[in-house]
């Protein structure tokens, strides 16, 4: 009888472009370090938050060496529609599984992230005071913390309609971040030479990870010349 692992839920932070193929390429790098795609959401749609059951913290590391299109990911431990179903949430989390990070030879900080809203000095504070029943005996230091914690709101996708409340507040362990800076490193601007047929840099990585290209592969590319691919 095969084993069944244990599944910890993840918030992916995508960014904003080349949404159609955001979801293919989580699939294919998922598949590529021996992760499946598992959904705790029926849908998506442009949400730039994503909620994923994987199995191991290092699936997770590893799908963040690769994508182009997540920016961050976060381990959840609290997700609600209001600040009171958040907290709920969270204390429903199991201490044990906080306490790694939270004992008091740590250091750590709390980062507020809001999508398509500005919060203001003191209402980012007013937040962070808010989560004060949790166990937190480490130190704060905001240069270089051991753990890092993000509050993150979802105030819609709608620019010109902005909610007073947001529609969902997420609570997380930061992982690891993703590679957005490739896109401008290899960026066409900064190339020597531009062809008819120059691909995005963006473009070329999403290629590559919809592959499932590894170190050592070899790829064939028919039309050499002109950076279709990096």
């Amino acid at each position: 009888m095969a084993l069944r692992c244990t599944l910890n839920r993840y918030l992916l932070l995508m960014a904003q472009e080349h949404l159609e193929f955001r979801l293919p390429e989580i699939k294919s790098l998922l598949s590529l370090f021996g992760g499946q795609f598992i959904s705790s959401q029926e849908t998506y749609g442009k949400s730039p938050f994503w909620i994923l059951s994987l199995p191991s913290e290092d699936i997770a590391r590893n799908l963040m060496k690769r994508t182009v299109c997540a920016k961050s990911i976060f381990e959840l431990w609290g997700h609600g529609r209001s600040p009171e179903e958040l907290y709920n949430s969270l204390k429903n989390y199991p201490v044990e599984k906080m306490v790694p990070f939270l004992h008091s030879d740590s250091t750590y900080k709390i980062k507020i992230h809001t999508f398509n809203k500005t919060l203001t000095q003191e209402e980012k504070v007013k937040r962070i005071d808010a989560l004060e029943f949790l166990p937190f005996e480490g130190k704060v230091n905001l240069k270089k913390p051991q753990h890092i914690f993000s509050i993150l709101e979802d105030y819609g996708l709608d620019p010109n309609c902005i909610p007073e409340n947001p529609y969902n507040i997420y609570f997380g362990r930061w992982i690891a971040d993703g590679q957005r800076e490739l896109i401008e490193s290899y960026s066409v601007k900064k190339r020597h030479f531009i062809g008819n047929t120059s691909m995005d840099a963006g473009l070329s990585f999403i290629m590559a990870n919809h592959g499932k290209v590894k170190e050592n592969d070899i790829v064939f590319d028919p039309f050499v010349g002109t950076g279709i691919f990096i």
